[in-house]
């Protein structure tokens, strides 16, 4: 298999996101923390645990329960249960795109803020000039200087529609990926649509639901349910690589395409794949740092610890390796007496493979599966204490239920404008008051707040919410409710 070299750095805990930072690359860690990066020695704090941060504009952290934070502050910071979140934040030419959990989108800079526009669903895709969303009449691009109006498209068909794509692209022209809601019959067909100047240029059905759209420097491209990667033109569609999972990060570097799917990174060519890279986590998020791509992603689960940065080396030359060879560069976890983690960079070279396996990462998810724990032999004295841990009667240590309520299903009424402002209230018991974590997302598994309340605006219809609860020690309870507005 052809690879990159690769590099490691350990984290104490797994990255889920990065934000650039002029020369460096900051690191949002599942604890709220923030690393920097940049790009030589080991990632260093600047912004202690808290409220996950969704954005950073100079040296302020916009977090996702609303508050916000200066870079620099290591202390824990607290969740402003009772202030407006944030749902989505955009970076855009030297200035923040904000979507909160009300539905106002506003520009944001160091001087100002004012709102953009109101009853946002959905911000799909924003630049210095304008932005694509999601609301109630359908797409809508809106200026972001005066928040006119500049193209709008309704939906389309009797039974509506999901819109699962949508991304801007040079000369106002706008890239959408819909799915019919209908049952049967044309309007329960997969499209791509490419529309310039209000006008449709064409429209492309497709078999499997597109999950993603990129103007990029090997064409227009698209992303499926299946992993599949397709370019399109507007005489058809045609077939890049097949990642054999949804992609879940891509990156342009000019010439190829990085797209980041299952445990693995494939550089992709305009004629195919190139490269292959693998990671011990599922990537989520991928960076460019001069010439260096960056990679963190999370496995799922605590067996094998926090997962690695990795750091491919883009202007090293292609070479061979052998599949199970692909995560040889990934560092030992981070003990805890360890003051600075150290870099491993173990260059793709079967002559060393001794040295290479002193230690090594599970090569996927299968090996995960099927690791073992070491065997130890039980002494006499062993016994005895397992048998007094099971005929002792003093209190149990047994974790206790751990569980999350919605309530019941509800029915309200909209106001005069056909809204209802509906507040969505969790019980969770069995876990303690500070470190839990929440995950409100629509029935189409769109994330919309990270708070145990949160405040939507509803359109009449039936709408179903969950909300997935994560207590400290890692266990999940999720629940979910109906709401019917009249």
């Amino acid at each position: 298999m052809k690879t990159r070299p690769v590099k490691g750095w350990p984290l104490k805990d797994t990255a889920c996101a990065m934000f650039e930072d002029g020369e460096s690359r900051l690191l949002v860690l599942r604890d709220g923390q923030l690393l920097r990066f940049d790009g030589h020695q080991a990632p260093v704090p600047v912004l202690g645990p808290g409220p996950r941060p969704l954005g950073v504009l100079d040296a302020v952290v916009y977090c996702a329960d609303g508050s916000r934070a200066a870079l620099g502050g290591l202390d824990n910071r607290e969740e402003d249960v009772d202030g407006l979140g944030l749902v989505q934040v955009s970076k855009v030419d030297g200035a923040l795109v904000t979507l909160d959990e009300r539905g106002d989108l506003r520009h944001v800079t160091l001087d100002e803020e004012r709102i953009v526009t109101a009853g946002v669903q959905v911000l799909l895709d924003a630049n210095a000039s304008a932005v694509l969303l999601s609301s109630e009449a359908g797409l809508v691009m809106h200026d972001l200087g005066t928040g006119a109006i500049l193209w709008s498209r309704p939906t389309r068909g009797a039974h509506g529609e999901r819109i699962t794509a949508a991304t801007m692209v040079e000369d106002g022209g706008v890239l959408i990926a819909r799915e019919g809601y209908a049952m049967t019959g044309d309007e329960d067909v997969v499209e791509v649509e490419f529309w310039v100047n209000g006008a449709l240029e064409w429209r492309h059905a497709h078999h499997e639901v597109v999950l993603g759209l990129a103007s990029t420097s090997i064409g227009v491209v698209a992303h499926d349910q299946s992993g599949s990667v397709l370019r399109l033109t507007p005489e058809g569609t045609s077939a890049i690589h097949d990642a054999g999972s949804g992609v879940r990060a891509m990156v342009d570097l000019g010439g190829e395409l990085c797209v980041a799917a299952w445990f693995h990174v494939h550089g992709l060519a305009e004629d195919g794949l190139s490269w292959t890279v693998e990671h011990p986590g599922m990537p989520t998020a991928l960076s460019v740092l001069g010439a260096q791509l960056l990679i963190v992603g999370d496995d799922g689960n605590d067996w094998t610890g926090p997962e690695p940065l990795g750091v491919v080396d883009l202007e090293a030359d292609v070479v061979e390796m052998d599949p199970s060879e692909l995560t040889a560069w990934v560092p030992p976890p981070i003990q805890e007496n360890d003051e600075v983690p150290a870099m491993v960079e173990i260059t793709p070279s079967l002559d060393e493979e001794e040295e290479a396996h002193a230690w090594s990462a599970p090569s996927g998810l299968l090996d995960a599966l099927t690791e073992t724990a070491p065997s130890a032999e039980a002494t006499e004295e062993n016994d005895d204490d397992l048998l007094t841990a099971l005929t002792d009667e003093t209190p149990s240590s047994v974790a206790s239920t751990f569980t999350v309520g919605l309530g019941e299903h509800r029915q309200v009424r909209a106001g005069a404008d056909g809204v209802a402002e509906v507040l969505l209230e969790s019980t969770v018991s069995g876990a303690p008051s500070e470190g839990v974590t929440y995950a409100w997302s629509t029935a189409d598994g769109r994330e919309i707040g990270t708070k145990s309340r949160l405040l939507v605006r509803l359109p009449r219809g039936a709408h179903r919410f969950e909300l997935r609860v994560r207590h400290p020690d890692g266990r999940w309870a999720m629940d979910g409710v109906q709401i019917h507005v009249e």
